[in-house]
């Protein structure tokens, strides 16, 4: 294995053989860094690479560069991963192999002046997406003509910044949809076997919440047909080891459209293990042993449910609107009992402590039933066993979702989770979560962050995090010492978990009211940290003090 400086202790790097540590916490610095994993990788004398879930599973060029090394890739061929990574490109892929794709540009869109016209052929609402985006990120809706122009150049930049690729595409904005994917294998020698589908339905911000075996809503017809358009994909491109094609399933008109490829092992993947009893990943590293699956037998026994635990806290904002922050930090007691019906995956243990560096992933618990019913009833009872203490989680919200009717009878779509936040006791389930942590939220008032002997407040860190002074590299600092703010204004960014969360003085607001004064000024006196740096929760950030209401800023 190898292992970030971070990540020395963690599972993986514990669980493995041997384990060569590459780098710096930073994923740029380690993970990412291809030159270091295939030094690793030789200095260890490894014959091949298993390239896992993330970070350069499926870049092309490390495939290459692995092969190029004399080193097997335990993946799929390079051409494949480019000509699917690309969304754009996936969609004209699927075009000739006659799949159905969203109505929309079929392509990259090179203009705005294209995106209008891209616009008006295909109806609003309609969404603008980034070629490269991934994680939900990349993605805008546009609900209007005058939006066009605005939106198509943030997707742009935003693309260009968190990808490298700038590129955009078209699609018309399904209102109601499921989203269905396709668990395939292919061998070197042309088979190609269908493992079953997956409704990855329930999820936030575009990202996956909970996982099931099958799909409430899919008729039979059309899971035939999404079956057979994966097949017709992954030969096309002459795929080979594991792979998932993802599918919308159009709920007002029953159609279905692919969506994309994800040309890796998906963090799900044991969904489809659980009732199929064919472990995907042994079958990856027999594929790239050129090992034949055409004897390989499908069947699917029973039903399968994954949620995802993640270390995140339930925030209300004030239109009250239910957000979910990332809550890195020290596990201080974890009890996961051993279950028969369950398998975790899991980092979480006592005296663990969950990074701030990588995902808000930290445990997968999946579930066998002998039906969808008995899955959901075995997954919420264990639930109710499990106690993590130290970070806040998001099992009280996970355990709410399993008890609503709407989802126990299985008659929703991709908006599910949002309707759910709006129609249940926000500021409830927010205390919930605050209380499963075994430890209550601090409530901040003024007299705690007074330095003595001065008329100077402190600015405390609300999370564990990175602490930017600047948006990014090239641009200023949101403040200087000397400068004057109200409590709108953004003083840093804290990034944890692959997520930015502005910090301005009103964040520390709460049900008891502002702790800073609105309709004060504050001048900041001092900036305790430097760029980069990591904070934890409390941590000292800034002192300021406030000044005469007639103080402008400048």
């Amino acid at each position: 294995a190898v292992a970030s400086e971070a990540d020395a202790q963690a599972l993986h790097a514990r669980s493995a053989d041997s384990c060569v540590v590459i780098g710096p916490a930073a994923a740029g610095k380690s993970y990412l860094n291809e030159q270091l994993i295939l030094d690793a990788a030789l200095s260890v004398g490894a014959d091949a690479i298993h390239p896992g879930y993330g970070f350069l599973s499926e870049r092309a060029a490390f495939a290459q560069a692995v092969i190029d090394s004399g080193l097997t890739w335990v993946g799929p061929n390079p051409s494949a991963i480019t000509q699917m990574g690309d969304k754009a490109q996936a969609i004209k892929t699927a075009l000739a192999a006659g799949v159905p794709t969203i109505p929309g540009s079929n392509g990259p869109v090179a203009s705005v002046d294209e995106a209008v016209e891209v616009a008006s052929r295909t109806g609003y609402p309609l969404v603008i997406k980034a070629s490269a985006g991934g994680g939900g990120k990349g993605i805008q809706v546009v609900e209007r003509p005058e939006q066009v122009h605005g939106l198509f150049h943030q997707v742009t930049s935003e693309a260009k910044n968190a990808f490298g690729n700038g590129d955009v595409y078209i699609e018309k904005f399904v209102t109601s949809m499921r989203h269905i994917e396709v668990q395939i294998l292919r061998d070197t020698h042309g088979n190609t076997k269908i493992l079953g589908i997956r409704d990855c339905s329930v999820q936030r911000n575009n990202q996956k919440l909970m996982e099931e075996s099958g799909s409430t809503m899919l008729p039979a017809k059309l899971k035939k047909s999404v079956c057979g358009y994966a097949e017709q994909i992954a030969n096309a491109v002459d795929y080979f080891g594991a792979g998932t094609v993802e599918f919308i399933y159009d709920v007002p008109s029953k159609s279905v459209y692919f969506m994309e490829m994800n040309t890796r092992l998906q963090v799900e993947h044991p969904v489809t293990e659980m009732v199929t009893d064919i472990d995907i990943v042994q079958k990856q590293f027999a594929i790239a042993a050129g090992e034949s699956i055409e004897d390989l037998k499908v069947t699917e026994q029973g039903y399968a449910l994954e949620v995802r635990v993640n270390a995140e806290k339930a925030v209300q904002d004030a239109d009250g609107n239910v957000t979910f922050v990332p809550t890195p930090g020290e596990i201080t007691e974890c009890v996961l009992p051993e279950s028969d019906d369950i398998e975790l995956i899991s980092m979480a243990a006592s005296g663990k402590v969950v990074s701030p560096f990588y995902d808000s992933l930290i445990v997968q618990a999946i579930c066998r039933g002998d039906n969808r019913e008995d899955a959901i009833k075995k997954m919420s009872d264990y639930l109710e066993q499990v106690t993590i203490h130290g970070i806040c989680t998001n099992i009280s919200l996970i355990k709410k979702i399993l008890l609503d009717e709407t989802f126990v009878k299985g008659i929703y779509d991709t908006g599910y989770l949002p309707e759910f936040l709006n129609r249940i006791d926000a500021p409830a389930l927010i205390k919930e979560i605050e209380e499963a942590s075994g430890s209550a939220a601090v409530t901040l008032d003024l007299e705690m962050l007074k330095i003595e002997g001065s008329d100077e407040l402190k600015v405390l860190s609300p999370s564990t995090g990175v602490f930017y002074l600047t948006p990014s590299p090239s641009e200023p600092e949101y403040i200087n010492v000397g400068d004057i703010i109200s409590t709108d204004d953004i003083v840093c960014q804290l990034e944890a978990m692959k997520m930015f969360t502005p910090v301005t003085l009103n964040t520390f607001a709460g049900e008891s009211g502002e702790v800073y004064s609105s309709s004060q000024k504050y001048e900041v006196m001092r900036i305790n940290l430097n760029t980069g740096q990591q904070v934890n929760e409390g941590d000292l950030l800034f002192v300021i003090r406030p000044v005469a209401n007639d103080t402008s800023a400048p």
